[in-house]
């Protein structure tokens, strides 16, 4: 119970003085909608400092608050029961027979009275607003993104023409039965809880030697290879070896300074330099695993010849299970983070594709942190009122609404290693909360789902911008996305490289154990900074909808069409917000 010296207690905690009368004011208060002392100064803090600008309490100050925040609360308490009493026709005691004889939106009408409307008006512009934190300076919008003139144009297809022609039709597509499930790794282990950071050293050379021998047997067995022989097998005559590139300077990989480690089964884990002037294409970067052809005179330096990196999976039968295959199209949204401008915490791109989604009710929603990047500014400059993760649960509450408007669509939430809340290690582990609304799942950073037999790979780290950072080429040609997407399939891990760098913490068990693609999906969702694009790849279609926010601009997101064909199956469009 909240009495005179317990509030002022709590305001003369925070140096602020107050007269009596607002004192009594804040006992009432407390008494009335039942408030603690702490909870109740808690609350006129946030409050003041985000629409007062800290302003001291008073009296006008303190009716403000109790419209806005404590009103709103009784409001929905007793709004259910005085709608559902109204509708069926019953009569308020107090305005007697002469109501019930009335219509009912004439009983609306009436029982409005000035204070409620005024309640009700406050009440809706805090609710188009709630998305946003609770912050010590008022949060404004950022100026490009709402002066944007773009908004929904399409600037890329991909697909079937009579497939593209109903992509934007999904709110009229016949309800399907989906059977969503997350595919677990070779060991048949999820990954939903993991210790990480006590990596031993003999385990981890243990796991990229493992890695090394795995992916080499894969190439090898794809190209109809037999044996290999160690990386410093002296010989005059072509030979087979397989290993891992590495760099052997601080610096960037280049043509000199590339090595190669073997396994400990065929060179005891030793490393000899590559020779590649007598290669007629390759494209390289440190952490892949290759087969090379070539000789070694010395057995110091191996002179290639040949570099044989595919190593790729096959692509699963759609069919295989008859009892799980799609019974119509399937509609799905890919968005990837940020969900808000790099000068604003409005959250105004996330509100409009969820403004989106309401509309065209897709059955799938796959959306990619970061929701709340520890990079961003008003992050970093503690702006923020309350705790990253109470706000993070806020957005998914928010997010969790669309089941009243999309009771069909399910949203699943790829984890970022990124965001403020979140531990800062890769493989990322599943979001969590304490009350995780029905329509929402979270995944982790990487995962795969099987949705009736498509199978789905998604991540949320900018693997393609990492290879690209790092490799090295020579007579590839053709288009440099594919070629870097392509590295993801042929080596059968969402995250190739090795050592990642400084801003990436990766855990060399869980990268082993939860990075490493069961399969070859007949969809990989690869957000990236670099340009959007839909491309398809050995029977596997790559897609980068690029971020939802481009700096304080908006982004672009993807929407895709998919069917049980077996080719031209999927069709997908990228769109701005």
């Amino acid at each position: 119970m909240a009495t005179h010296e317990l509030v002022t207690e709590q305001f003369e905690f925070l140096g602020i003085e107050v007269l009596n009368d607002v004192l009594s004011k804040c006992v009432s208060l407390c008494e009335e909608y039942n408030v603690d002392a702490e909870t109740f100064i808690e609350q006129w803090m946030a409050f003041s400092l985000t629409h007062l600008n800290g302003a001291p309490p008073s009296i006008e100050n303190l009716n403000l608050l109790e419209r806005r925040e404590f009103s709103k609360r009784t409001l929905s308490k007793s709004s259910t029961n005085e709608t559902s009493h109204l509708s069926t026709g019953a009569t308020l005691p107090i305005y007697g027979a002469s109501l019930s004889a009335q219509p009912e939106n004439e009983v609306l009408t009436n029982y409005m009275t000035p204070t409620s409307k005024r309640i009700k008006v406050e009440n809706e512009q805090i609710h188009q607003n709630e998305i946003c934190p609770v912050t010590y300076s008022p949060t404004g919008s950022s100026a490009k993104y709402t002066s944007r003139t773009n908004q929904g144009s399409v600037v890329h297809s991909y697909g079937p023409d009579q497939l593209l022609q109903d992509i934007d039709k999904c709110d009229n597509l016949n309800l399907i039965q989906l059977n969503v499930t997350q595919v677990p790794n070779d060991d048949g282990d999820l990954y939903n809880k993991a210790m990480f950071g006590f990596e031993l050293l003999h385990e981890k050379a243990m796991v990229f030697d493992n890695h090394i021998r795995y992916i080499s047997q894969c190439i090898m067995k794809k190209n109809g290879m037999t044996e290999s022989v160690s990386v410093s097998y002296k010989t005059q005559s072509d030979v087979y070896v397989s290993g891992r590139i590495e760099c052997d300077a601080d610096a960037r990989l280049n043509a000199k300074s590339a090595v190669l480690q073997g396994t400990w089964e065929n060179s005891l884990s030793n490393s000899v330099s590559v020779d590649m002037n007598n290669l007629k294409q390759y494209s390289l970067f440190p952490g892949q695993v290759v087969v090379m052809r070539g000789s070694n005179p010395r057995g110091d330096t191996f002179v290639a010849t040949e570099v044989y990196y595919d190593g790729a999976r096959p692509v699963p039968d759609k069919k295989a299970d008859m009892m799980n295959t799609l019974n119509g199209n399937l509609s799905m949204v890919v968005a990837a983070g940020p969900y808000t401008t790099s000068n604003s915490l409005a959250y105004e791109p996330l509100k409009d594709f969820v403004a989106y989604i309401n509309r065209h009710r897709p059955h799938i929603v796959i959306m990619t942190g970061p929701f709340l990047d520890a990079d961003h500014s008003k992050v970093k400059d503690n702006s923020m009122a309350e705790t990253f993760k109470s706000f993070f649960e806020k957005l998914m509450d928010s997010l969790g609404e669309i089941s009243t408007s999309s009771p069909n669509t399910k949203i699943y939430i790829v984890s970022s290693q990124k965001d403020a809340f979140h531990v800062n290690i890769y493989p990322t582990p599943p979001y969590s909360m304490r009350k995780q609304p029905a329509n929402i799942v979270f995944l982790p950073d990487p995962c795969t789902l099987n949705i009736n037999g498509v199978v789905v790979t998604a991540t949320s780290t900018d693997a393609l911008m990492h290879i690209s950072q790092e490799e090295i080429s020579f007579g590839t040609g053709g288009d440099k996305l594919s070629r870097l997407a392509s590295h993801v399939l042929y080596q059968q891990c969402a995250y190739p490289i090795w050592p990642p760098p400084p801003s990436l913490r990766v855990d060399a068990p869980l990268w082993a154990a939860h990075a490493q693609l069961p399969c070859t999906p007949h969809l990989l969702i690869l957000p990236s900074n670099f340009r959007y694009f839909v491309k398809e790849m050995n029977g596997c279609v790559v897609v980068n909808p690029e971020h939802l926010t481009k700096g304080t601009g908006g982004g672009t997101f993807a929407r895709l069409l998919i069917t049980n064909q077996d080719t031209n199956s999927i069709a997908a469009q990228i769109v701005r917000i």
